[in-house]
This record gives C-alpha cells, sequence and structure tokens, in this order.
C-alpha cells in the first residue's frame, strides 16, 4: 500500500526507454503463470461470451488498457484488446521524455503515432498519460540553463547547475503543452474531429506527497514544486485547456478532452486527506480541470472498504472520476488459492464501481495497466492482470466482468513459517494444564477451525522445517471416545492421530495431551512432506468426534487449502524498562543508561539493493507501561536527505502490529513508521489516517558522526501487556546522492512490510530482563532483491529456550510393548510419561 509509491516513484516505478528491454527480463524472472497453477483451464479469451468493455459500456463509462507497440504488433495480443477494451493508454511513450531527443529537440515519438493510429483505425477512444510530472521528465526542463552538465545522474536530483526561474518552467511547460497539442492534430486532425482518438488526458500526475509534508501543504516537494509551488498545477490545466479543448479543437466540438489531475495511493487515508485539500484548493481557484484520477495499483490486501470510500469521498466535488492504471498482485509464491482470491478481488471491484456509478454517474473510465501478467512491471509481485502470458482469462478476468457465478469457489490459504524448534517435544501454550506462555506455539495466532460450534471445535499453527510439516492442535471435544483423531492430510497423503492411544500412521509421529478439565485435548504432529521456502503445499487440519461421528477443521470434507511455505520466523525478547529507571528519553541521542537493559538486534538482511548498501543498522527495544521504546542506530558513510520521496531518503522505519494479528491487511492497529534521518520527517504507510497514527508515535533523531540514530515511542494501547507478543519489524532506507540504493531489514526478507504484516517478527514483552543468546552463524546475509533468502544463515536473533512443559501423559492407556518405549517408560517414571509414537 503506502509503498506503492515505491512502485511509482522508486526503482520499479521509474519506467524509461530501459523498462521495454527488461519486460523480457521480467518474464523470465516473474514468469509466465504456469497452467497446473491453476484448479481449471483458463478460458481462451476468444471463447470468453462476454467482453470487459461490454460489461462496462453497459455501465456508461469505457474499458480501457495499457499498451504500447509489442501488442500493436502481437496477433494475440491485439485481439485481446480489440475485444475487451474500447480505450487505450500508451503505457510509456507519450511521457515528456518521449518528446525530446538528447539535443533536447521536440518530436512527436514513432511509437506514440502507431499507438494512436492503431486506435484511430479500430475506433478506440485515447487516454492520454501524461503532460505534466516530476518522473519521467528530463532534467534539463528544471535548468535555468538546459546546457548545463548535471553533476548528479540520479533522475530529479539537479547538481551543479541553478535551477529555472518559475517563470521559464511555466512558459516550458506551455510550449510543452502547446507542441504535443500541434503535432497530435497534425498527424490525426483536430480534438474532437472523427479522426482524433484522444479523448482524455492525464494533465498533471503525482502531485501529492507520500507523508503529511505541512510545510510543503501535502504537496510532493519535487523540482517542479520547489520551482513554482501549486501554479504548475494551475497553469498545465490552463496550457491544456487553452490548446486541447481550444486553438486545437474541431470547431463547433464544446470541450472534446476531459482533463484529469491523477495521483495513486488514494486508498490510504492520509493521501486520500491531503489529495482531497488539493482538489478543493483547485475548485476554489477555478482550475479548468475535470476528472479526479485514481491509479488503483493495489493488491490482494488492500482494503475494498478504503477503495470504495476514495470513490466516494471524492463524489462530493461533482467531478469526473477514473481508475487510471488498475492492478492487483497477488503476492508470490503466485498460488492457485491466490488467483482464485483475485479474482473475488476483480469481483469486489466491479461491483464497487457499479455501485458508485450508479449512485453519482461520476466513472469517466476503468483502466487496466496491462493486458497480461509478464508484461506487468508488477509481475514479480504475483500476476496482477486479468489474462495469463497464454491469452487467457483468469479468474481476475471473470471478477472484474462481474460474473460472480462462473468465479471459482475460494480457497483457503495460510501462511507457514520455517521453524526448527517446532517440534512434538516443545513446550505448549499456557492453557491451566501447562505451563508454557513462550512456546513455539504461542508466538503465532492460530487458525480456527471452519465450525465455531458443535461436537468438535479446535484451531491449530504449522510450522515446516526440511522434509516435516508440524502442526500444533488445540481441539474442544468433551467426550473421549474410541474413534476421536485428528487428520493431517498433505496432497494425497492423510496422517491420523488417535486421541486415545496417541499413535499416528504413515510414519507420522504424534504426541497428545488431555485437558485437566476435560473439555478437550492438545496435540503435535510431525509428517513429511516436500518442502521448500516460497513454494506451497495442499492440506488439511481436521479433527473428528467419534461420539456423534461429526468431523470439523481448516476445510471441510475432502477440500484442502493452500499452505505457503516461507522463511524462518525471527523473534525477539523486549525487556520491560526496570520499576526502578525512568524511561528512555525520546530525543534520537540513544544514550540513556536503560537501553543496556534491551536485546539488540542486527538487521543483516539485505532486501534491496545487494551490493549498492553501505549502511549498516541495529535495534534495540523495551517496553514501559503502554509504551514500546525503540532505538535503531545506523552507521552510514553518506546521508541522504535531498530526495522527495520519504522511503528515498536515508530514515527508519518501524513496523508494529498491536497484538501481533499476522493481518493480510492494515488496520487502525497496524502501522509503519517512518522517521528521517534528521527527525524533520515523519510519515506512514496505510491504515488510519495520518493524525491519529502521528497521535500514537513520539519520536527523535540525530545525525552523529558516521550515521545516525532515531527513536521511538509507541503506544500500544490500552491493557495490561506484560507477556504479550508484538508484531514487530525494521527497516532501513538507504540513499546517496539523492537515492534511495536499497533496504535493510530484521524480519522480513522480502521488504513488503507495507503491504501486510503476514511475515514480520514477532517481540515478546517480558517482565524479568531476559538475555538474547547469540546465534554462532550470526553474519551479514543478503536476502535479493525483494526476494527472501536462506533464512537459516540469517541472524535469528532468537531468544533462549522458554520454560514450559511438553506433552505429559494422562495415563489414559497403556503404551505399546515396544523396545524403544521401554526407555522412555524409564524417563518417564522420573519426570512425566510422554506419549510420542512413530509408526
Amino acid at each position: 500500500m503506502e509503498h506503492s509509491q515505491e512502485y511509482r516513484n522508486g526503482g520499479m516505478r521509474r519506467w524509461s526507454r530501459i523498462a521495454i528491454a527488461a519486460s523480457t527480463a521480467l518474464l523470465l524472472m516473474g514468469g509466465a503463470l504456469a497452467p497446473s497453477v491453476y484448479a481449471q483451464e483458463p478460458t481462451a479469451v476468444f471463447e470468453t461470451p462476454s467482453s470487459i468493455k461490454d460489461a462496462y459500456g453497459a455501465l456508461g463509462m469505457n474499458a480501457g488498457v495499457a499498451i504500447d507497440t509489442r501488442e500493436v504488433g502481437n496477433d494475440a495480443a491485439k485481439q485481446v484488446v480489440l475485444k475487451n477494451f474500447n480505450q487505450i493508454t500508451a503505457e510509456n511513450d507519450m511521457k515528456p521524455e518521449y518528446w525530446y531527443n538528447d539535443a533536447h529537440e521536440f518530436s512527436m515519438p514513432e511509437n506514440a503515432k502507431t499507438l494512436l493510429h492503431f486506435a484511430a483505425d479500430n475506433g478506440l477512444a485515447v487516454y492520454g498519460h501524461v503532460l505534466a510530472w516530476h518522473s519521467q521528465t528530463p532534467d534539463w526542463f528544471f535548468q535555468a540553463d538546459e546546457n548545463c552538465e548535471d553533476q548528479n545522474p540520479t533522475a530529479g536530483v539537479i547538481e551543479g547547475c541553478a535551477l529555472a526561474s518559475k517563470d521559464q518552467m511555466l512558459e516550458r511547460e506551455r510550449v510543452h503543452i502547446e507542441n504535443v497539442a500541434k503535432a497530435i492534430t497534425d498527424e490525426f486532425g483536430k480534438f474532437g474531429s472523427d479522426t482524433n482518438p484522444i479523448k482524455a488526458f492525464d494533465v498533471v500526475n503525482e502531485t501529492i506527497n507520500d507523508g503529511d509534508s505541512p510545510e510543503t501543504n501535502g504537496m510532493r516537494n519535487s523540482l517542479w514544486y520547489q520551482i513554482t509551488g501549486e501554479d504548475y498545477i494551475d497553469k498545465s490545466f490552463e496550457y491544456a485547456n487553452q490548446y486541447l479543448n481550444g486553438e486545437y479543437a474541431e470547431p463547433g466540438v464544446t470541450h472534446p478532452v476531459t482533463l484529469f489531475i491523477n495521483d495513486y495511493n488514494t486508498d490510504s487515508a492520509g493521501k486520500l486527506g491531503r489529495y482531497q485539500s488539493l482538489i478543493k484548493r483547485l475548485v476554489e481557484r477555478n482550475v479548468p480541470f475535470d476528472g479526479i484520477g485514481h491509479q488503483m495499483h493495489i493488491q490482494l490486501t488492500t482494503s475494498t472498504a478504503n477503495v470504495e470510500n476514495a470513490f466516494e469521498t471524492m463524489s462530493a466535488f461533482g467531478k469526473k472520476q477514473a481508475i487510471t492504471e488498475l492492478d492487483v498482485a497477488t503476492g508470490t509464491p503466485v498460488t492457485q488459492a491466490k488467483l482464485v482470491e483475485q479474482g473475488q478481488f476483480y469481483y469486489k471491484m466491479n461491483q464497487i464501481i457499479k455501485e458508485q456509478q450508479e449512485k453519482h454517474h461520476q466513472f469517466f473510465s476503468v483502466s487496466v495497466w496491462g493486458v497480461n501478467d509478464g508484461r506487468s512491471w508488477r509481475n514479480s509481485e504475483g500476476a496482477p492482470l486479468l489474462f495469463n502470458d497464454e491469452y487467457r482469462a483468469k479468474p481476475a478476468y471473470t471478477g472484474f466482468i462481474g460474473d460472480k457465478d462462473n468465479l471459482p469457489e475460494t480457497i483457503k490459504t495460510m501462511n507457514v513459517f520455517k521453524s526448527a524448534e517446532a517440534t512434538v517435544d516443545a513446550a505448549l501454550p499456557s492453557d491451566g494444564t501447562t505451563a508454557g506462555s513462550a512456546s513455539i506455539w504461542s508466538k503465532l495466532p492460530s487458525v480456527p477451525f471452519s465450525k465455531s460450534e458443535g461436537a468438535v471445535t479446535g484451531k491449530f499453527l504449522s510450522y515446516w522445517n526440511d522434509g516435516t510439516l508440524t502442526t500444533y492442535a488445540d481441539i474442544n471435544d468433551a467426550t473421549r471416545s474410541e474413534g476421536d483423531a485428528v487428520t493431517i492430510t498433505v496432497g494425497d497423503a492423510r496422517y491420523v492421530v488417535d486421541r486415545l492411544t496417541s499413535k499416528a500412521d504413515n510414519g507420522a509421529t504424534a504426541a497428545v495431551v488431555e485437558r485437566a478439565d476435560g473439555t478437550g485435548y492438545q496435540t503435535v504432529v510431525t509428517v513429511p512432506a516436500a518442502t521448500a521456502e516460497n513454494t506451497t503445499i495442499d492440506a488439511n487440519v481436521q479433527a473428528t468426534d467419534a461420539a456423534t461421528n461429526e468431523t470439523n477443521g481448516w476445510n471441510a470434507g475432502n477440500v484442502k487449502g493452500t499452505m505457503s511455505l516461507i522463511q524462518q520466523l525471527y523473534y525477539t525478547e523486549t525487556n520491560a524498562v526496570p520499576a526502578d529507571a525512568q524511561a528512555p528519553v525520546v530525543d534520537g541521542d540513544g544514550t540513556d543508561a536503560v537501553w543496556q537493559q534491551a536485546n539488540e538486534v542486527s538487521l543483516d538482511a539485505v532486501t534491496s539493493g545487494v551490493g549498492q548498501v553501505e549502511a549498516q543498522a541495529t535495534a534495540k527495544t523495551l517496553w514501559k507501561g503502554n509504551k514500546l521504546y525503540a532505538l535503531v542506530q545506523v552507521k552510514d558513510p553518506n546521508v541522504s536527505l535531498t530526495n522527495s520521496n520519504p522511503w528515498e531518503k536515508d530514515s527508519v522505519e518501524v513496523f508494529i502490529d498491536r497484538g501481533n494479528t499476522k493481518g493480510t491487511a492494515y488496520t487502525d492497529d497496524i502501522q509503519q513508521i517512518r522517521v528521517s534521518a534528521d527527525g524533520k520527517e515523519l510519515s506512514f504507510g496505510s491504515g488510519a489516517a495520518t493524525d491519529v497514527q502521528a497521535a500514537r508515535v513520539a519520536y527523535g533523531a540525530k545525525i552523529v558522526d558516521g550515521g545516525y540514530s532515531v527513536e521511538m515511542a509507541i503506544d500500544l494501547g490500552e491493557g495490561d501487556h506484560a507477556g504479550t507478543f508484538q508484531g514487530l519489524d525494521f527497516q532501513i532506507n538507504d540513499a546517496k546522492d539523492g537515492a534511495r540504493v536499497g533496504t535493510l531489514n530484521w524480519a522480513n526478507l522480502k521488504s513488503d512490510g507495507y503491504k501486510t504484516a503476514e511475515d514480520w517478527g514477532v517481540a515478546r514483552l517480558v517482565t524479568e530482563k531476559q538475555t538474547q543468546p547469540v546465534n554462532p552463524d550470526d553474519g551479514k546475509e543478503d536476502a535479493g532483491d525483494n526476494n527472501a533468502g536462506d533464512a537459516d544463515n540469517k541472524h535469528s536473533n532468537t531468544a533462549a529456550k522458554q520454560d514450559g512443559a511438553s506433552i505429559a501423559d494422562t495415563g489414559s492407556s497403556v503404551l505399546p510393548l515396544l523396545a524403544g518405549a521401554i526407555a522412555l517408560l524409564a524417563v518417564a517414571g522420573a519426570l512425566t510419561a510422554l506419549r510420542r509414537h512413530s509408526l
């Protein structure tokens, strides 16, 4: 979410001519979707009973798609476009830099000309993109002397050259817009004529800052803003209206081109509020704009309620609205379950659009940002579009046209962390019978069975290790009967654990303990499984009550869910501030003596920018009352704070998931908190409104010799927090020469915490000081650019082995007379009788 800002303006989003060559690499990296990933063979687009343009045409809006000349030259892609869409957007070829050669001479890009001819020849509308943008505009455009040699290679950062004056900039923009209008009309006739396909234009793109930024009134501190303030927005619309709807318009045709402002992350409360404030100011200044664009580069974790709120909020202005760049990433690895979920998500989008259109009649168009997955700039994030690489319609297509009846049934999914600690001998959670409140089974929330009522209910939690899947199940079943069992299904294999005997079949290992109050039992089962990080297995966990012959579980019947096997779980103990000590002063200094009581973790994973990151960092945490204190100390020889994007400055990010929900979507209790190295900028990701988030954190930062340090005090909310678990991660954005070169993380090896809290680390708030052991394999490790690395080689920062009981014998049956059991019984005579059988 919030870091879709990173997509939009960071390394991935900086589309340039290089991106065209890079798309082939994306196909190899992100990959075409293998046919086996689908529950059923996707439908060839030529066989689909309806089309996208029919579905949205019935609602009174255009159905658009972003393309380039590769689609025009590919017969299959061209058929998909012509069957399904009545509007196109040039993905790159009409952006400012494409209109100029190296000598700064203006001419219409040949690829743009090709796309507009394709549209004109086939009766397609064109949604132009874009006239004024801080990105993909040549740096010389912002210089007083356009021939001055910029000393900084980073786009949008100028060194050694004076910036243009406000008058120079506005005149350059006027000339640019007039030249664009003239070039198009010279080739295609006047705007509004039968031969000119341009029907709408993004005049100004991405003006809103991602952080609160009161010093810029919420505006992005781009070169445009630095030189002209908000005047470039007003004037760009005045020029566009003058030329596209005036001087170069077909006589007798009134206002042929609808003029849009466009931005991303409008589903984020803070960003939406700043966007809304700008729109209000534009209306008050009588700026001649017609529509409000929402890019909608989103993911399955995005709140559709927030999406709907964005449209509803902007409807108050009475302007046209457009979804300009829609795609929905599934996350990786791409699974059958995620593709089905993606179809359901696109259906929700369809319903929101339909309801909003019926209510306000404001949507001009809805456009998807690409034809097929392999051509998407977000394909490495998980198959975001409607068609696969064979141009076959995915469930996403079915959902997007509103065909609910033909959507596949939802398949349950869950993430499974790696852990060698999760065994049948591991301490159980505290339940009144056993004492292990910090067992491996307490560190994550359990997954409930599908039915919450009946003769048998329960919950479970699984971890994977090399060649095994280990599951803890907590079963509510008060009738202890012969035939009571827990069944673990992995692929085609079934492993049954008998409640009375603890026996498990087919090579599984199990242990069972009855609850002292007679209400049920707990079991831990280890089964063989083909496991590897970033792969999936089809599985189910079920319990049977023999007395009623009732079965309940994660999925009903023979249906299996999808378990995604992810990295190891990173864990730390957060010590309490001693009763006789003061909490740290949150000033960024980090020298308070109380920090000596804290455990330290290292941000060892280079999660982007491998080979470029120069920074190193450690983090400490303490807690007192309802506050979590964090100290992040960064060694960095080059502290850079010049970029207008807060995440592209040297900065610290703390991710907090209150209560360790491992939620898939941001809520008011899940935060991404970012503080710049100098402490002058506080910004947030998705979730609650900016003012609400700001009220929950105090911070300080200080630049020191060789780096900087950041302190935070984060409000955990009301209640007794002793012994609780909190989701946690730390991230460093390492910048140099005005651009971010990479990121470091503690726990999330994908550096995608801005989307979801699912794979953050865990901190337990302890009341007595705990010492964190040193990992003998500790050492810095590269996780790769947004790809998980080998977690076993990364410092886990795992606390010492926790106190707690293993599963004990209930004395309800006689152990089998096995040779190995004799030794076990000897030990049990002195301690407890452990029922553990491997059959």
